[in-house]
Parts: structure tokens; C-alpha cells; sequence
């Protein structure tokens, strides 16, 4: 190795004389060596400073310098005859000023002048013509809904294209590139053209950051990696502008940025830029669009501390619908994890959740957005506390009154009273009921008759409620018209199970009460529950719920028993414990309510029903435990034969 004493003297961009150490320092920064200047090294935009070493025949091997290096020369020789057999061409070595001219190469583009418009030529990276719309209830999984879809595509005008900060980026990078490297003449004059550049460079990093992100082909981590480096307003603005239009992130890139603190970057940016509204909506893409990615992500995301970063926001933000349906799109994607709640828990964000909600109610996207959060802070007792003593129930409500027919409010909103209702807390019942959450999930019933999801959330809705301890929300279910709409979304949505299954079951519950029978008859609930277990025989639910409503029914009054039997229940019920054999408690609900449709009326039809066989063989299998209610069939059909 050449003594150090040959690594020759420098001056900065002052014109001071730099001592030995601050010239290898310099050196070692650029990716050159120490010792003659060589380079050794690109440096490129990946994840938090990654380093390339090169390789150029007879100069370097490796990002190690042969000619400072000659021991590494035989080495060198043979990569450079297995580059010639293999045609590779080799890495050639540039100056750092042709290499950062040429990794931040500029390209114009097309500046937007409003401030949110709804169609723009700015390409959204890793993203295919249109994203997927998977229209499904959240709550579960972070998805993309109409609303979500809407609000992604909403573009906001480049940061850059704004002031003059890209024009001036452009101009420090032309003259970066006049700095040109002849291979031959490389040891003379490297060190003069490192002099230039890296002053250059040195005094304009914002700018050369700017030039950066305005590239196309710029990759996720190649953004926050910038970001990183030059932790400058206008970087920070512009970096959340260029991640905002990355809408597909493949697993490696996420557990990347995960790893090495990219979404502390991230959210650190945000609050850098928390008094620039469009930086607020980029932001809340950014959060969105990650989120999609899993827990672990959404983990991460909450511990760097997006929460509080949109609370501010929508505390800066209260009256600007575009960020704060941003702000709730995020928080909803964050509340997902149960884990993340705690941080919702922190001052009052859940308030300002409610607020928001009762202050833009025509916001369809706000709605859907607010109802998402609503719905998963359901799962904890101290977020529910708040929610009810901030009459959140009664903003859910509203919600679904005022935005009746946007299918989304809908469906979220139903989703939010069906995650409350789930709790065994039957006050959440009672404050759903008188908030008037029953009327409002008719109401969405009646208003999407065709909708299968609606209808699914919309019975479990009322199966949840019915199964409550609370005698005046019973009461309440069976006199407003509940039992009728059941019915109907059984007739109208006759080869959906998960809609049968729900409403089988909701029937059977309300048939508990007695008041409510009649009504359910008046419906025509017996002939829908009927033909729910003829076409869904292989279904355990819907035998077992249709066998519980079947013999609520047939308690008391004989020409209900009638009824029943001349609607065909008999057939219907043989086929259940003939298809179910195995199924102990489908056996035990068939054997009870053939005893009780088992009246002089009835018996006739029980014979011809073939009754007795299958009798006989719960009498062998289950005798122990139904050998009062078999015995008193068998004994009257023998009577009657």
C-alpha cells in the first residue's frame, strides 16, 4: 500500500487548505480511495446509504483499488478474462459528478395547478390502469372500497412544481453533468473534478434531492432513503408526494422499510410538514397504502407515532373535508390491530373522531371512514365508554340517515352496530336501540333490497339485538315492522346462505316472544323458514335455527301446530335428521318439536310423513336423554295405526 504521505493536499469550496485526515474523510464519503482518489464505490438512493462496489478491470476489483492494492492484481486479472468470455461489459468509473448527473437526471413534468383535482397525467407508480375494488365490509382486513379508491386517485399537485426549488434543481444538475472523466487521463484529474462537484454538491443536497425524487423509476425505498438523508421541508413534502403515488408494495420493500425505520421517516415528515395541508393528504395515502401491507406494518407504523400525528392534523385541519376524509381513511387502517387501540386512547382523538363525523355528515368517504373506526374500537371497554359519552351511537345513526344511499356509509356504518351489538354488554344494545339503530338498519334494508350485503349485515344486526336480555329492545324489534323486512330479505335473497343463516336465526330469536309470532306468521315467515331448510338441507344452522323457530311456534296454539304441518314442515324436518344423522343437537331440536306438532290433527299426517323409522332410530342412539319425548310419538302413532 502507498504511504499515506502520498495522498496529496485539497482545498475546499472556501478555498481552505484541508488537512490530511479531512481529505480521506472526504474521500471515504465519496466512495474513492483514500489513498490516490480512485473510485471504488457508487453511491446510490437505496435504503438508508447502501454502497455498490465496483469493479474495473485493471483499476479496481471489488470496490478495492489495485493500483494502492497490487497484491489484489492476479485476482483482478482473472475477473477480467472471466468479464471477456462471459461478453459482460464492465462497470466503467465516473466521476461523482457525472454519476450523481446521471442518477438524478432530470425530467419535466406536467404541473397541476389546482390544489386537489380529480384526474391528472402524474403516473401513479407500481400501479396497474385501475386498482382493484374489493367492495367488501372492513374491519377485519384493511381493503379498498369505492371511497378509499376515490380519494387515492385524487391527485395533488407536485410540492416542487409549486415554487421554483425543481427549477433550481435542474440548473445545479447541468452543471454537474459538465463535469466529464476521461478513463485515461482519470489519476490527474480526479481529484480536481471531486474538488468541483463535491462542492457542488454540498451546497445544493436540497436540491439535489429534489432533482432526485422527480425521477419515475425511483422505487419506494429509494424515496425514504432520500428523505433520510436530506431531512429539508421541502424534501419531506416532496417525498410524501412521490410515495403517495407508489400504490402497490411488494412484501420485501415493506419489511425493509420496517426494519431500518423507514416509517419513522415517514411520519416524521408529516409533522415536519404539518402546516401544508396537501402534505397532510399524502401523508394519509402514504399510511393507507402501507397499511394494506398487514399487522406488522400497521404495527410499526402506530409505534412511529402516526396517531398523534393525525390528531394535530385534524385539530390544524377542522374545517378541510380533503385531509380530514384522509385522516379517518388512516386511522381507520391503523385501528385494524387491536394492539394500536392504545393509542387511540391517548388525549382525545376518539372525540375528534366524533366531531369530524358530526361536522361534515355529507362527506360520504368521511362517514364510511369515521363508522370503520367506530366499529373497531368496539373491542374495548375503555374506547366504548368514550364513544357512548360522546353520543357516537347517535352520529352512526345520523351517518345512515343522511348518506341513505351511498352503499358504503351503509355497509360500515351496519358494520359499526354489529361489532357493538357482538359485545356482552346489553347497555350497548339499549343505547343502540334508543339512538334509533333499528330503524336506521331497516331503513337501509328497505333502501338496498337487492344488495346481498347489506341485507347479511343487516339480519345479523337484528339476530345480535334480539339476543339481548333486554325486554323493551325485544318488544321494540317485533313491533316496528323488524319481522316483516327479515322476511322479505329471505324471499328476496333466497339462494344466499349467509343471509339465511342470519335471518333463520334472527326469526328464532324473535319468536322467543311470544307477541311476536303472530306477526312473523302475518310475514309469512313459516313458509320462508321452510324453504330455507329445503334448499340449505346440508346446512347445520339453518336446520338448527329453523327447528328452534318451528317449535317456538308450536308451544301453545293447535292451529298453529296445523299450520305448520300444512305448510310441509314434516317432510322438511324428516330430511334434516335423515341428512344430519350425526349431528346430536339437530337430532335432540327435531325429536322436541315433532312431540309438540304431535296432536290428534297431526298424527295422520305423521304416519304418512314416515315418522316412525326415524324415531326409532334416535330411540337407539339418543334414548337416555329423549326417552319421554319418543315414547309419548311412538305411542301415539301406534294408537292412531
Amino acid at each position: 500500500m502507498e504511504n499515506m504521505d502520498s495522498v496529496g493536499a485539497d482545498i475546499d469550496a472556501s478555498g481552505k487548505v484541508l488537512s490530511k485526515e479531512e481529505l480521506i474523510l472526504r474521500r471515504e464519503r465519496a466512495g474513492r480511495c483514500v489513498t490516490c482518489g480512485v473510485k471504488c464505490y457508487e453511491k446510490t438512493f437505496t435504503l438508508f446509504n447502501k454502497r455498490v462496489p465496483l469493479t474495473v478491470p485493471g483499476q479496481v476489483l471489488n470496490g478495492i483499488c489495485l493500483r494502492c492494492h497490487p497484491e489484489e492484481q492476479l485476482a483482478a486479472s482473472v475477473t477480467t478474462e472471466l468479464s471477456d468470455s462471459s461478453n459482460n461489459t464492465s462497470t466503467r468509473s465516473i466521476s461523482v459528478g457525472k454519476m450523481m448527473a446521471q442518477k438524478l437526471k432530470f425530467s419535466k413534468k406536467k404541473s397541476e395547478t389546482s390544489p386537489c383535482s380529480e384526474e391528472s397525467d402524474e403516473p401513479i407508480r407500481g400501479s396497474s390502469s385501475s386498482i382493484t375494488d374489493h367492495s367488501t365490509p372492513r374491519g377485519s382486513s384493511s381493503s379498498i372500497t369505492d371511497h378509499s379508491t376515490s380519494y387515492l386517485r385524487r391527485m395533488t399537485p407536485r410540492p416542487s412544481s409549486l415554487t421554483e426549488d425543481l427549477k433550481d434543481a435542474a440548473n445545479i444538475m447541468q452543471q454537474l453533468e459538465n463535469y466529464q472523466i476521461d478513463d485515461e487521463n482519470h489519476s490527474k484529474c480526479t481529484d480536481e473534478v471531486n474538488d468541483t462537484a463535491n462542492g457542488a454538491i454540498s451546497t445544493s443536497e436540497k436540491d439535489a434531492a429534489l432533482q432526485a425524487l422527480n425521477q419515475q423509476d425511483l422505487s419506494y425505498a429509494d424515496i425514504v432513503n432520500i428523505m433520510a438523508k436530506t431531512p429539508q421541508l421541502a424534501v419531506m413534502n416532496e417525498g410524501l408526494y412521490a410515495l403517495s403515488l407508489i400504490h402497490e408494495l411488494d412484501s420485501n420493500t415493506v419489511e425493509e422499510t420496517v426494519i431500518y425505520g423507514g416509517f419513522d421517516v415517514i411520519i416524521n415528515a408529516m409533522d415536519d410538514c404539518a402546516k401544508d395541508g396537501i402534505a397532510q393528504v399524502n401523508a394519509c395515502k402514504v399510511i393507507f397504502i402501507a397499511c394494506l401491507n398487514g399487522e406488522n406494518v400497521q404495527l410499526d407504523i402506530a409505534r412511529a407515532g402516526a396517531m398523534k400525528s393525525l390528531r394535530n392534523a385534524i385539530e390544524s385541519f377542522s374545517d378541510d373535508e380533503i385531509v380530514l376524509e384522509g385522516c379517518l381513511l388512516a386511522l381507520s387502517s391503523l385501528c385494524i390491530v387491536e394492539d394500536n387501540i392504545v393509542y387511540m386512547l391517548e388525549g382525545d382523538l376518539i372525540d375528534q373522531v366524533i366531531n369530524t363525523m358530526n361536522g361534515h355528515l355529507d362527506c360520504g368517504g368521511l362517514q364510511e371512514h369515521g363508522c370503520v373506526i367506530l366499529g373497531l374500537l368496539a373491542r374495548n371497554v375503555e374506547a366504548r365508554r368514550r364513544i357512548s359519552k360522546a353520543c357516537g351511537f347517535n352520529s352512526i345513526v345520523i351517518s345512515m340517515a343522511i348518506n341513505h344511499g351511498d352503499v358504503e356509509v351503509q355497509c360500515q356504518a351496519l358494520t359499526a352496530v354489529r361489532a357493538f351489538c357482538a359485545i356482552d354488554d346489553d347497555s350497548c344494545k339499549v343505547l343502540l336501540a334508543t339512538s334509533g339503530a333499528v330503524n336506521a338498519v331497516l331503513e337501509a334494508m328497505k333502501a338496498h333490497p337487492d344488495l346481498n350485503r347489506v341485507h347479511e349485515i343487516g339480519c345479523d344486526v337484528i339476530r345480535l339485538l334480539s339476543l339481548g336480555r333486554n325486554d323493551d329492545n325485544n318488544r321494540l324489534l317485533g313491533e316496528n315492522g323488524t319481522c316483516t323486512v327479515v322476511v322479505r330479505s329471505m324471499w328476496s335473497h333466497s339462494q344466499n346462505i349467509a343471509i339465511q343463516e342470519r335471518a333463520v336465526e334472527a326469526l328464532a330469536v324473535l319468536s322467543e316472544h311470544s307477541n311476536n309470532v303472530p306477526v312473523i306468521l302475518d310475514a309469512g315467515g313459516l313458509g320462508a323458514v321452510l324453504a330455507a331448510m329445503h334448499t340449505f338441507a346440508e346446512s347445520p344452522h339453518v336446520q338448527i335455527k329453523g327447528c328452534a323457530m318451528l317449535s317456538n311456534f308450536a308451544s301453545d296454539v293447535d292451529s298453529i301446530k296445523v299450520k305448520i304441518v300444512d305448510e310441509g314442515a314434516l317432510d322438511v324436518i324428516v330430511m334434516a335428521m335423515v341428512l344430519h344423522s350425526d349431528n346430536e343437537e339437530i337430532q335432540v331440536r327435531a325429536v322436541i318439536l315433532l312431540r309438540k306438532l304431535c296432536i290428534k290433527e297431526n298424527v295422520q299426517r305423521m304416519i304418512t310423513a314416515n315418522i316412525s323409522p326415524v324415531i326409532a332410530v334416535v330411540e337407539e342412539t339418543l334414548g337416555d336423554n329423549l326417552h319421554e319425548e319418543t315414547s309419548y310419538i311412538v305411542a301415539q302413532l301406534e294408537n292412531a295405526g
